[in-house]
Formats: structure tokens, sequence, C-alpha cells
């Protein structure tokens, strides 16, 4: 009897996992999106309304969800206080901490920080430049990324499962 409850515990732990790890995957998929809005939206301040970066960045953060949008105050706040220190280290301080628990991967976090990286120095053309190029990869990854999310849902899911019947199996 301890056995079996055993075995049901181990199935439904593996298949919490599975699942577990679906979720991130779809949570990588929003987070992609809600960055491309917030991209879209910054060429916008930039292009239009002339703004300066750390004021575009200010009036984006109420444009954008909850995580990302205290990425942006911070950003400018700090970029509009710190003397000194260069937007990209400051951009990229800030990404690294925002995208620990967000499921994104470590090429979608590189991709980012270096937008950051020629991002608040050059002219507002070569800035506009910088958001476009980065645009168009970041529509490819979302693309990828959503053309994979039915399979890999389902292979997370599955694997979870499968995974913690056969362990169930091998521990009995």
């Amino acid at each position: 009897m301890l056995k079996a409850a055993g075995a049901i515990l181990v199935i439904f732990a593996c298949t919490a996992l599975g699942y577990a790890q679906s979720l991130t995957f779809q949570k990588r998929l929003g987070c992609l999106e809600e960055i491309r809005k917030m991209t879209v939206l910054l060429l916008g301040e930039i292009t239009y309304r002339k703004e300066a970066l750390p004021q575009a960045m200010e009036r984006v953060s109420g444009k954008v969800a909850a995580p990302l949008s205290e990425f942006l105050k911070e950003v400018s706040r700090e970029a509009g206080t710190c003397q000194g220190v260069r937007f990209s280290q400051i951009f990229a301080g800030r990404a690294q901490r925002f995208f620990k628990d967000s499921g994104m991967t470590r090429q979608d976090t590189e991709s980012f920080v270096q937008l950051g990286e020629y991002l608040g120095y050059m002219d507002v053309t070569m800035q506009q430049n910088t958001i476009q190029l980065y645009l168009k990869e970041l529509e490819l990854q979302i693309q990828q990324a959503q053309k994979e999310e039915p399979v890999k849902t389902k292979l997370y899911r599955s694997m979870g499962a499968m995974g913690g019947i056969f362990l169930a199996v091998m521990l009995l």
C-alpha cells in the first residue's frame, strides 16, 4: 500500500515538473511579445516625440506589463541620476536581473542586452535603425517560439508523465 502511494506521488511530481516546464516556455513567449510591444513604443517615443532615452523609457513604462515596466522605470531613474556610468552598463545590469526568472533563454537575454549596448550614445537615426534591426530579430524569435510552442508543450507534459511512470516502475 505504501509503495503504491509512493509510486503515485512520483508520477504526480514528474508530471507536475513537465507542466511547469511547458509553462516556462509559454512565459518566455509572453515575455518576448511584451518586449516587442515595449520596443515599438520606445521607437515611437524616440522617433516622433524626439524624447531623450530616459524620458522615453519613463513614458513607455506606463504602457507595458508589470515586470517590464519596473525594468524601464529603474533604468530610466538610474540613467538620469548616475553620472559617469555608461547607459549600456545600467541597461545590462538591470536586464540580467529582470530576465533571471522570466523563462528567457540566454540568447534572448544577450540579444536584449546588446540592444542596450547601442542605445543612449548614438544619434536619433542610429537609435531608430538599431531598434528596427532588433525588432526584426525579435520577430524571428517570436515566430520560431510560436511554431515550437505546441510541440514543446506537448513534449514537456508527455515526458514528465512518462518519466514519472518509468521512475515509479523502476522503484517498485
